[in-house]
């Protein structure tokens, strides 16, 4: 493999690319840390969740799509070995 010049400069240039990006990410994280107060401005009181029954097409279309996905590889295994596999002998 050649080292040319030109090799070089491209790859100085996508150094200096992406390098300087995460260096100014990593630096700025505890700037902004710093600004964040350490008590909230108004306390919500917390309101009991009720236990939310599944919508029917959770509880109903997952179940029928893998039986579905179940049936369609079946038959196309089924497929394979009646038709494409039947048309060829080894000799």
């Amino acid at each position: 493999m050649k080292h040319s010049a030109a090799n070089l400069v491209r790859a100085l240039a996508l150094l200096l690319l992406f390098v300087p990006a995460p260096l100014s990410i990593a630096t700025a994280a505890p700037a902004m840390a710093e600004t964040v107060a350490a008590e909230p401005a108004v306390i919500v009181p917390e309101e009991s969740e009720e236990a939310e029954e599944d919508p029917w097409t959770a509880r109903f279309l997952g179940p029928a799509a893998v039986v579905i996905a179940v049936v369609v590889v079946g038959a196309s295994i089924s497929y394979y070995v009646v038709r494409v596999r039947g048309r060829y002998r080894v000799v």
